[in-house]
């Protein structure tokens, strides 16, 4: 007999090594696509996903001593999500010197429901949980600004982002494959 899928999914927050590489890469990939199908074309979310979410890009993320990512896994330590703070990647936009980036903040759409339960914090959403991580990554680092950006049509996150305290504070472009498309970039002090 089969094992069923439990009720009440349970996720683990962790902190991500080198050898989580391939997992980064894969949930990286699987969140984007999920994210992003309606507003790219297949070229381009490939050629994207084989790049920025290879695992060869995760290892040189993780090599750097600023990069700090959180996963989430649920099961036998399978990844359903994570945040990723990186030293500030945003070339059209001024950034400070204990500024720190939130380059992705991706979760499963499966996990972001209210059954799903966060071990060891009642009532939080991952999401909230991830959010929670990074920003303690983030003073860890001795940052006081945490800086993101955001696809300006990604309505459900930019509301999740204002609800949590975020501000808009710019706007940015960046290429995926052939398309160029437009970010806003908001901001909380730490």
């Amino acid at each position: 007999m089969a094992p069923r899928e439990p009720e009440h999914e349970v996720v683990r927050l962790r902190a991500a090594t080198m050898v989580d590489a391939a997992a980064l890469a894969l949930v990286g990939a699987a969140t984007f696509l999920e994210a992003y199908t309606w507003m790219l074309p297949v070229a381009d979310l490939v050629e994207f996903c084989a790049t920025a979410h290879s695992k060869e890009a995760y290892a040189a993320y993780l090599a750097k001593p600023s990069t700090r990512i959180t996963l989430a896994v649920t099961g036998q330590d399978v990844p359903v999500g994570y945040a990723m703070l990186v030293a500030p990647e945003l070339p059209e936009f001024e950034v400070g010197p204990h500024d720190s980036e939130l380059k992705r903040i991706y979760l499963l759409s499966k996990f972001r429901k209210a059954e799903t339960v966060v071990e060891g914090q009642p009532g939080v959403r991952v999401s909230q949980a991830l959010l929670a991580a990074a920003i303690a990554d983030a003073k860890d680092v001795g940052s006081t600004r945490l800086l993101l950006g955001t696809n300006d049509q990604n309505e459900r996150a930019m509301a999740f982002y204002q609800r949590e305290g975020f501000a808009l504070v710019g706007k940015r472009t960046f290429t995926v494959g052939a398309q160029v498309c437009s970010d806003f970039i908001f901001a909380k002090e730490i």
